[in-house]
């Protein structure tokens, strides 16, 4: 992944940067990467991807959401993002049952 300047984000991010709600406020910023893997992000990935398989052959319900390829590939795509955006933190290492669907 690669990070990528993209100017229409500015205005969003100056909306963003200091956005007053009453008793709370938001300081966000947006950013966009590629979805491209480099050399390292392929070995990541793979790793991420045999750790969940290895998790959902353990056990797991059929509808477990990360049964489906697609989630997988979002929650690695996630994982990815972040070990960008946060080098300092090791998200190698992450328990899949952190991160189960909200049915709300």
């Amino acid at each position: 992944m690669k990070f990528l300047e993209y100017s229409p984000l500015d205005k969003i991010n100056e909306f963003l940067s200091d956005l007053s709600l009453g008793e709370s406020s938001i300081h966000a910023t947006l950013e966009a990467y590629s979805c491209k893997h480099s050399g390292t992000d392929r070995k990541l990935s793979l790793s991420f991807e045999h750790q969940i398989l290895d998790c959902l052959g353990k056990s797991s319900p059929p509808d477990f959401f990360l049964s489906s390829r697609a989630s997988r590939k979002t929650l690695i795509y996630l994982l990815l993002t972040l070990t960008h955006m946060y080098p300092d933190y090791d998200f190698r290492y992450f328990y899949y049952y952190y991160w189960e669907e909200d049915l709300g």
